[in-house]
């Protein structure tokens, strides 16, 4: 399993390239995915362009430290096929809710599938790249190191995965905006930041209750109603997280292998456990 890659849909996207690619290619190609190693970097129209540091090699005849222009790019579905696509993910609540928490659900490729393409890339004529590096064997190191870094991105944010396929995000908001489910994407995704406004207690309050006028001693010890002969049973208290949900299980700030979201959910179940044990 690659470390460039942490989510489901980021693996496959390695795995597709190492299945055309020379292991020892590859395992030189993960040292260009560094910020040491990438110049500039640029997404433009489903297309990234970049520039990236080489290295001095007399037996290529570089003799200065190059600069080489590498280009990766996916083949992208047409409109025909993207309209169909987008009719049927707009029918689905679960891919409606997965995507709304910035995840790619497992079975989206059924949907693909029904329009007779994929998603996720399969073999290498999913992919069109160039380097201008003097190396014959496409993909070469720099191809390989752009492609590391891209899975990278596709963990942050999957809909870059549907952008290297030839829909824009936004296009892909838009249109989703036209069904009831699909708004719920499109709100979700374009909303502004919401101010935090002040508040007099971090705490509730209590709230004052006046004293009867008059009680009596039978009152004062029973209460005024009866209580209840059974009581119900007391279940756990669920916490729907959804800011943390909302960040994906890789979020940016988190660089470990595991889940945030599975790690937080742990958290809560603990906490959970050891407040009940001091009540």
């Amino acid at each position: 399993m690659s470390n460039y890659a942490k989510t489901w849909w980021g693996q496959r996207f390695i795995e597709a390239l190492e299945d055309f690619t020379d292991s020892g290619r590859l395992q030189r190609g993960r040292s260009y995915s560094t910020d040491n190693r990438i110049k500039q970097w640029l997404i433009k129209d489903g297309k990234v362009e970049a520039k990236l540091r080489g290295n001095i090699n007399p037996y290529f005849g570089v003799y200065k430290e190059p600069t080489y222009k590498v280009s990766v790019q996916m083949t992208h579905l047409s409109a025909e096929q993207w309209q169909k696509i987008i009719q049927k993910l707009t029918k689905r609540a679960s891919f409606i809710a997965r995507l709304l928490l910035n995840e790619i659900p497992e079975n989206i490729e059924t949907v693909f599938t029904e329009a007779g393409v994929h998603l996720l890339p399969n073999d290498y004529r999913d992919f069109k790249v160039a380097c201008n590096c003097p190396d014959y064997e496409v993909p070469c190191k720099h191809i390989a190191g752009v492609c590391y870094r891209l899975a990278g991105q596709f963990d942050q944010d999957p809909f870059l995965l549907f952008e290297m396929r030839g829909l824009p995000p936004e296009q892909l908001l838009q249109q989703l905006a036209n069904s009831p489910l699909g708004k719920v994407l499109s709100d979700a995704k374009s909303s502004a930041t919401v101010e935090l406004a002040p508040v007099d207690s971090f705490y509730t309050r209590p709230i004052l209750a006046a004293l009867p006028q008059e009680t009596s001693r039978k009152g004062f010890w029973q209460g005024q109603q009866p209580l209840p002969k059974s009581i119900e049973p007391s279940q756990a208290a669920t916490i729907p997280a959804l800011l943390i949900k909302k960040g994906g299980d890789f979020p940016g700030f988190w660089h470990k292998q595991n889940s945030f979201i599975a790690v937080m959910e742990d958290f809560y179940v603990r906490m959970r456990k050891a407040t009940l044990k001091g009540v």
